[in-house]
């Protein structure tokens, strides 16, 4: 049986081809089912202003299902299952974290210094592995390795055109 890590390598050519970028992986157990879980979202999101369809994603289950009857990378029966983000996900890898560049974002960092910092997420740099979050007062550099947690951000506007999160 392939590593999630090689199931990832075996399938990402996939979703690239269909244009769709892979945002993780996992297999676990829910209950007595075995659950092979995708989580995509379009290749180039600024292109529709929209994130991945289902079609979309009917697609690539077809695809990847296909390619995934064929390599047989995993020993027992199990559920495919591909997914959307969603509009507010968690940032818990650095590649997610570069896709997110122009997203709102919130990011708590560890320490004993924590500290909540949401603005929008104006770089994500390979080299230094920092990422930099333009708040109300200003630009944040953050190294990477300090992020606790992270997730993007939407703001929702009400008829009046007033903002809030939830």
């Amino acid at each position: 049986m392939l590593s999630i890590e090689g199931i990832e390598r075996l399938v990402e050519p996939v979703f690239e081809q269909l244009g769709l970028v892979l945002h993780g992986a996992e297999l676990r157990r829910e209950g007595r089912a075995l659950v092979l879980r995708f989580v995509v979202d379009k290749g180039d999101k600024g292109a529709t202003g929209t994130g991945v369809t289902v079609d979309e994603l009917a697609r690539a289950s077809e695809e990847v299902g296909a390619l995934l009857d064929l390599e047989n990378p995993i020993d027992d029966r199990y559920r495919l299952t591909i997914e959307s983000p969603g509009i507010e996900r968690e940032l818990s890898n650095w590649r997610q974290m570069r896709y997110a560049v122009g997203e709102r974002v919130r990011v708590v960092t560890r320490g004993e210094e924590s500290r909540v910092v949401e603005g929008d997420l104006t770089c994500a740099d390979d080299e230094s592995r920092r990422i930099e979050v333009l708040t109300d007062a200003g630009a944040e550099s953050i190294d990477f390795a300090d992020v606790k947690s992270a997730r993007t951000v939407y703001l929702w506007e009400n008829e009046t055109g007033q903002k809030r999160k939830f």
